[in-house]
C-alpha cells in the first residue's frame, strides 16, 4: 500500500484564485496564503472565530484529497474544520493531534512529553503546519477553512501557505526508513581581532527516502512526473505521515525535490531510486 504522500501541484497557486471571508488585516491579506514564501503571511484582525474563517475560490472545479495550512501561529488548543461547496465536511480536527512520544524523548533536549505533543521550543519559529488527508478524493470549486483558536495568546491567527491538492501516494518501502536531517546554514567566522562572529539560521528539514523494490523505470517515472508537474520554481508538499500516529508537523514539509541519484547496475535491476525533499 501507499505509505507516503507527495503533492506536486497546489491549486491555490493557479491563476483565477480568489479569497473571501473573515476579517483580515489590509496590510496582511489572504492573498499572502497564495505564495510559497513562509514570511508572506495572512493575519486575521483578531482570534475571534468569525474573523478567522476563510474561503478560497479555486477558479474551476478541482479534484483534491489534501488540505494543509502551513507556517501558522496556531495554539495547542486550535481546531480546524474544512468544508467545500460540493458537500464535503471534515468536522472539527485538532491542529495539534496527540501523537506518540519518542522513546528517548524529543530532540534536541531528550525530554518526555506529558501530552504527546511536540514541545514548543522544537517548533519551527515560522509557525506550525496542519495537514488534512481526505479518505477519498472529492471535487470542489470553493474550499472553506474555519479556525477555532480564540484563546490564541497572540490575539490573532496568521498563516503563511494554504495548500489544496490532489496528492500521489507512491509505494515506498517504509521498512527501509526515511532520513530526516537538518540543513545547516549557520555561519561562523573569526574577525581580524580574533573575535568569533556567527549568524544563526533556523535549521530547515531534509527528508530523504527511496522508491525501493520497484522496477527502475517505474521509480524513475514517478520522480520525473512529480518534477515535471511541480517544475523547478514551485515547491511540493511531501509527507511521510501515513496516519496520525506521528506528528504531522515533524514529518510533513513544503520543499523542493532534489536531483535524483542515478541507479547503479541498472542492467541488473537494482531496485533503489533515492530521492530527497529540502524544506523551503
Amino acid at each position: 500500500m501507499a505509505n507516503c504522500l507527495l503533492a506536486p501541484i497546489n491549486w491555490v497557486w493557479m491563476d483565477g484564485v480568489a479569497f473571501s471571508g473573515g476579517d483580515w488585516a489590509p496590510t496582511l491579506p489572504l492573498a499572502g496564503l497564495a505564495t510559497a514564501d513562509p514570511y508572506e503571511v495572512a493575519r486575521a484582525t483578531s482570534a475571534d472565530a468569525e474573523d478567522t474563517v476563510l474561503t478560497v475560490d479555486l477558479g474551476a472545479q478541482r479534484l483534491l484529497d489534501v488540505v494543509a495550512l502551513l507556517y501558522a501561529n496556531l495554539s495547542p488548543a486550535a481546531r480546524i474544520r474544512v468544508t467545500t461547496d460540493e458537500g464535503y465536511d471534515s468536522g472539527w480536527r485538532d491542529a495539534y493531534p496527540v501523537t506518540h512520544a519518542p522513546v528517548g524523548g524529543y530532540l534536541p533536549f531528550g525530554r518526555p512529553s506529558a501530552d504527546g505533543r511536540m514541545p514548543e521550543d522544537e517548533r519551527d519559529p515560522r509557525g506550525v503546519g496542519w495537514l488534512l488527508q481526505l479518505d477519498a478524493a472529492v471535487t470542489a470549486t470553493t474550499v472553506t477553512l474555519e479556525v477555532d483558536d480564540e484563546g490564541n495568546p497572540a490575539g490573532y491567527v496568521q498563516a503563511g501557505v494554504l495548500f489544496v491538492a490532489k496528492a500521489e501516494r507512491p509505494r515506498i518501502n517504509i521498512a527501509n526508513g526515511f532520513s530526516l536531517l537538518p540543513v545547516e546554514e549557520a555561519t561562523v567566522r573569526r574577525s581580524r581581532a580574533g573575535t568569533l562572529l556567527g549568524r544563526r539560521q533556523w535549521q530547515r528539514k531534509r527528508l530523504a527516502g527511496a522508491f525501493r523494490w520497484q522496477h527502475r523505470d517505474v521509480a524513475l517515472a514517478q520522480w520525473y512526473e512529480a518534477a515535471r508537474m511541480a517544475g523547478r520554481t514551485r515547491p511540493i508538499l511531501f509527507s511521510a505521515v501515513t496516519d496520525m500516529g506521528h506528528h504531522a508537523d515533524r514529518m510533513t514539509l513544503l520543499g523542493y525535490l532534489d536531483e535524483p541519484t542515478p541507479v547503479e547496475h541498472a542492467r541488473f535491476r537494482y531496485y533503489g531510486w533515492p530521492f530527497a525533499v529540502t524544506e523551503v
